[in-house]
């Protein structure tokens, strides 16, 4: 099995191919499948991620969240890999550019919400398989977060097509998804 910077590099060189006018229409794509789904609908506060670089157009989600009237939560990294789940009223208001230039909830006015309030969770990634395993970007921020959740809340994963693999390496520690949504479709894993 191959080690996870390989698959890494691999599913990040593919995701880097992707032309902008694509990238833009596979985001539409996903986002309508994600809207769709019934624990989109149900769920009253959704933990997302804003894209960087050339991850789906999350952006996008979150503004959908919002013109939903549903709580919008987005993560912060804090010091010793922990993410900080925050409250979001106003994507531009509320919003600074962070660690790695990601952006995240500004660190003045942050909102904390109790991971057990979240109704549901979006997830990056870099690469997937069709059996719920993911990997991430190396840090382990989501491996130590998403222990955090209730049982019931959905984590679904956010990736182009091309992002899935056959086949990813898996450590004890690495928390797998329940679903991964891509322009090619909804798959669940449980």
């Amino acid at each position: 099995m191959q080690d996870k910077r390989l698959v890494r590099k691999t599913a990040l060189s593919l995701r880097a191919a992707i032309s902008q006018e694509d990238r833009n229409d596979k985001s539409r794509e996903i986002l309508s499948r994600i809207t769709q789904l019934s624990v989109f609908q149900k769920a009253g506060t959704i933990m997302s991620f804003l894209n960087f670089r050339d991850e789906v157009n999350t952006t996008l989600l979150a503004a959908e969240i919002l013109a939903y009237n549903k709580n919008l939560v987005l993560p912060r990294c804090a010091p010793q890999g922990e993410l900080i789940p925050a409250k979001i009223y106003d994507l531009s208001a509320d919003v600074e550019s962070g660690k790695w230039g990601i952006r995240e909830p500004k660190i003045e006015g942050l909102i904390p919400i109790g991971p057990k309030e979240i109704d549901l969770i979006f997830i990056p990634g870099a690469a997937f398989d069709l059996k719920g395993n993911r990997v991430g970007y190396g840090g382990g921020y989501y491996d130590r977060f998403l222990p955090q959740l209730r049982v019931d809340v959905p984590k679904i994963a956010i990736a182009f097509a091309c992002q899935v693999l056959p086949e990813i390496p898996t450590e004890s520690f690495d928390q797998r998804v329940d679903a991964l949504v891509t322009e090619e479709g909804v798959h669940w894993f449980i």
